[in-house]
């Protein structure tokens, strides 16, 4: 009976939609590549746990890492355009999280195609966050946190450059 439950209420997370993502371009400016319409909450993460669990290629692994990183910055975006000043740090630590995620897997998976992804990815990232620190008065709280995750992708970017 409980494995009943525990496959019942597994199969519910893995396969209710995550969050409302739409593209959002722009080609003068880099921008958000996901635009979030609400925070993740403890549900959807533990969704993206068990689904990052159940990929068993490596390749597929480091995609749905990279879309999480995506994701986590769509987050920051949506927390600081709706003015939800409380969430910015731990939303803040949370993309910085998972930039490290993404990194270490890359680098322990000597796969260079990705590594070229990723590194494309990290040169946009850094402007789209300076964008958003800019928002705060310089050396403010929240300032300090949106220029520690620039200076998070730039080292993990130079870890990974150096590893090539």
């Amino acid at each position: 009976m409980r494995k009943t439950i525990l496959t019942f209420l597994l199969s519910i997370f893995l396969f209710i939609p995550q969050l409302t993502l739409a593209d959002v371009n722009s080609e003068s400016t880099p921008s958000v590549k996901v635009k979030v319409e609400k925070m993740s909450n403890i549900i959807d993460r533990f969704k993206e746990k068990i689904t990052l669990f159940f990929k068993f290629n490596s390749d597929e692994k480091l995609d749905y890492q990279q879309q999480l990183v995506e994701q986590r910055l769509g987050e920051l975006d949506y927390v600081i355009r709706t003015g939800q000043g409380d969430f910015i740090e731990e939303v803040s630590s949370r993309y910085a999280a998972y930039v490290g995620r993404l990194s270490e897997s890359l680098l322990s998976s000597n796969n260079n195609v990705k590594k070229e992804q990723v590194l494309e990815m990290f040169k946009t990232h850094p402007k789209i966050l300076a964008k958003m620190r800019d928002n705060f008065p310089a050396n403010s709280g929240f300032w300090l946190l949106l220029q520690h995750d620039i200076n998070t992708v730039q080292i993990y970017s130079d870890k990974i450059q150096n590893s090539k």
